[in-house]
């Protein structure tokens, strides 16, 4: 008698289990993988330092364009009291370029900056920034208006901006005596050599992040 209670009690929790399991919809197990894929990319791949961003967190269930309106005038925005260096970048360029930059970020601290998806869905960028990542400690961003705040029309862009960049004009553009810009695909030292010959205000800065870069060559 014991035997068949215990039987007719373990079927009941095994259905309650499955009644459980089953509760969770299609949408509802969608977006917890999303958010899964999202924090793990954020914890695995965001660097260390220097964190001097304040920009919003898209919501995990957006679709690009809602992204794009959250992020709509909201300048990029530093905390520190140092100048950033951000890259400016796209899947569209070639993948020899990128993996050339982001291997250089690993040592300068740049940030990558990306205009907005590849793909239908958040999650087809982050794995593709992941991927791109690998095992580098870089900072990869999804930020449209940073490429009017800095007016980048064409990628690779370096861009040097100084703490106080976020003080924008009517355009939405930040003014030209916060930052400095080199467009092409180009290596960041030879950047940031011809900022430091060609800009003299921003030389000292261009020097310290070419330091970086050739900190391992002999």
């Amino acid at each position: 008698m014991v035997n068949v209670t215990s039987r007719i009690t373990l079927a009941c929790v095994l259905v309650l289990l499955v009644q459980q399991a089953s509760a969770e919809t299609v949408l509802e197990r969608s977006n917890r993988i999303l958010q899964e894929i999202n924090e793990r990319v954020v914890n695995q791949y965001r660097a260390p330092a220097p964190n001097v961003t304040a920009l919003p967190q898209p919501a995990t269930t957006a679709n690009p364009e809602d992204v794009a309106k959250q992020f709509h005038q909201q300048p990029l925005q530093t905390k520190l009291a140092t100048p950033e260096m951000m890259i400016f970048v796209s899947f569209s360029m070639p993948r020899e370029s990128l993996l050339r930059i982001v291997e250089q970020s690993e040592k300068t601290g740049a940030r990558l900056i990306f205009r907005g998806f590849k793909g239908d869905k958040m999650t087809d960028m982050s794995k593709r920034i992941s991927a791109l990542l690998g095992n580098h400690r870089v900072e990869a961003v999804i930020h449209p208006p940073a490429f009017t705040q800095f007016k980048v029309n064409q990628v690779p862009a370096l861009v040097l901006a100084q703490s106080d960049v976020g003080d924008q004009l009517d355009s939405g553009c930040a003014q030209p005596d916060r930052y400095v810009k080199v467009t092409g695909d180009v290596s960041q030292d030879y950047a940031l050599e011809y900022i430091e010959r060609t800009s003299p205000q921003w030389a000292v800065t261009a020097r310290l992040f070419g330091d970086k870069v050739k900190v391992d060559h002999p």
